[in-house]
């Protein structure tokens, strides 16, 4: 049976379960398939084969990938991307610190973009300090379309 993945759900790499959570390569799904549309996630955070931000089309999704939760934890000191909260700009960097509790992370649909509940400071390689919520831009979506000519 097919899995269907449903916008907002946070993924990660099936062969990545025996790792410490804080280890792992997480994804959240910014389009659901459909009969015109292909499934896409997104790199929550970046890892050996894509930066966060990065839109995939997965070849194999349903044996590659399983549905998990993701505490604000376990994104600590890996590079994210945040909504910066004071140019309103996407800003990828590491995360070093959150506001509250250690949370289960949940995306919320804001037009084309998924925001999450986490507010999160970074550090840029500039050692300087900006802060926002976890962000997913879904930028290029003609790519992603069936049928799609170029």
């Amino acid at each position: 049976m097919k899995i269907k993945f449903k916008l907002g759900q946070i993924l990660c790499e099936r062969c990545s379960l025996k790792k410490p959570a804080n280890q792992r390569y997480y994804y959240v799904v910014i389009q659901e398939e459909t009969n015109d549309k292909y499934l896409v996630i997104q790199a929550i955070n970046s890892n050996s084969l894509y930066v966060s931000g990065t839109s995939i089309n997965p070849s194999h999704p349903e044996e590659d990938l399983v549905i998990t939760q993701l505490k604000a934890s376990y994104l600590l000191n890996q590079e994210i991307t945040v909504m910066d909260s004071f140019f309103n700009k996407p800003v990828v960097s590491d995360a070093i610190g959150y506001d509250g509790k250690d949370t289960i992370i949940k995306f919320t649909p804001v037009n084309d973009d998924l925001i999450g509940n986490v507010y999160y400071e970074i550090k840029s390689k500039k050692n300087s300090t900006f802060s926002g919520y976890l962000y997913s831009e879904f930028y290029r979506k003609e790519k992603f379309v069936k049928n799609y000519k170029q």
